[in-house]
């Protein structure tokens, strides 16, 4: 829930706020909150964390939008060496919020509201969430094939030696097995 200390406002591990002042008010009016999320789960293996950002609401004549830009980390495992690492994200959005009851009469609004994927509600608390707008805007800028860089190591090698011990070869672990079938089948070609 937010809290408000003097004019500023902060959304603190929390993403619903109460817009029922906002709703009051008129057209045009704003309200901003400060958002801090110690960790935030966008699906069940995507938990961002040190999510910080800047939220803005908006008064409109029979909704809210509610502008959003905020940035944190996501560990995820590098594609190349398997390796977790921190990948930083960006993300800003904006989001338009429909009522669903009317804050002055307590009348249903839920039929006049139109049943589309396109708005989000404010709910009969007169809350808005900010939640699942936010989560998917997460998963979409976070990388389909993670890395974790320029210096990334690669794939960790295992050393494969021949007949006399000796070093032929740098393998990656997951293939020595195989590196050995070869090594067995070129012993065979030479006998």
């Amino acid at each position: 829930m937010a809290t408000d200390s003097g004019q500023q406002r902060e959304l603190r591990n929390d993403t619903a706020v109460n817009v029922v002042g906002l709703l009051k008010s008129q057209t045009g009016d704003t309200r901003s909150y400060r958002l801090r999320l110690d960790t935030f789960e966008a699906d069940r293996e995507t938990i961002a964390r040190d999510i910080v950002g800047d939220v803005r609401l908006t008064r409109l004549r029979d909704a809210i939008i509610a502008s959003v830009s905020a940035t944190g980390v996501v560990p995820l495992t590098c594609a190349r060496c398997l390796r977790e690492y921190d990948q930083p994200f960006e993300v800003e959005f904006d989001e338009e919020y429909r009522q669903t009851v009317d804050v002055r009469t307590g009348v249903d609004l839920e039929d006049e509201v139109v049943d589309d994927e396109l708005f989000s509600r404010i709910d009969e608390n007169h809350e808005l969430d900010l939640r699942e707008p936010l989560r998917q805007e997460i998963l979409v800028v976070l990388p389909m094939r993670p890395d974790c860089g320029p210096d990334c190591p690669g794939p960790d090698v295992l050393e494969v030696g021949g007949d006399d011990g000796a070093s032929d070869d740098l393998v990656d672990e997951r293939l020595a097995a195989l590196a050995s079938l070869l090594a067995e089948d070129q012993r065979n070609e030479t006998n």
